[in-house]
């Protein structure tokens, strides 16, 4: 069984989206000092590897709590976007797309991650998200910090129809190599708009 994991790892200092509060880890107890160690995290739910609910942008008030868990396991379609400014409709033509599926955008932009031009990302356009709410598909998922920028139309499109947004993924190039995937991204259960996230693939065996 081969598993991919998408997510980036949740430290100090990490970067986050420009204007955000910075992420801090604090070592509360230490084994040295305490014989057991304890830490706190501070940090908005948009750091780093995340899933943005519903209630995030848009008049739908599903917060990540509400949200089931089905929501978050199903089917991965990998959709190669690299060297694309613009995502359309014409990238996804070809792929079977399902009800129920994960899909998932390689852009190739996490290379770019710790730099400024990181949030110069390219972005979705609004007939591609009106393509995938045609679709019905449960999610997507990014190697990009967002699927546009302000004042956010393709989070608005797909937010009031309830598709949750992964952002910040990474090692998508590895999905490359699968014939068939799964895809879990598994959010804190708590009160807001948004959550950090542990996205991962798992490969479908026959």
């Amino acid at each position: 069984m081969k598993i991919i994991d998408l997510s980036y790892p949740i430290e100090t200092g990490m970067p986050v989206y420009p204007g955000d509060t910075e992420v801090n880890i604090h070592n509360e107890r230490t084994w040295e000092a305490d014989g057991f160690r304890l830490s706190s995290l501070h940090s908005t739910m948009h750091a780093g590897t995340h899933i943005d609910a519903p209630s995030h942008i848009s008049d739908n008030n599903v917060m990540m709590k509400d949200v089931d868990l089905c929501r978050c396991i199903g089917t991965g379609v990998l959709v190669d976007a690299r060297n694309k400014n613009i995502i359309d409709v014409e990238c996804v033509q070809n792929k079977d797309i399902k009800a129920g599926d994960i899909v998932i955008f390689l852009t190739g932009w996490a290379k770019h991650y710790s730099t400024s031009q990181y949030d110069d990302h390219p972005v979705l356009s609004e007939a591609l998200a009106e393509y995938l709410v045609l679709k019905k598909i449960k999610m997507i998922g990014l190697d990009m910090p967002s699927c546009d920028h302000e004042p956010y139309p393709v989070h608005r499109i797909l937010m009031k129809a309830g598709i949750l947004i992964a952002e910040n993924l990474c090692n998508c190039e590895s999905l490359l190599d699968l014939k068939a995937f799964d895809v879990y991204a598994i959010p804190l259960k708590i009160d807001a708009e948004a959550a950090l996230a542990r996205v991962f693939a798992k490969e479908k065996t026959a």
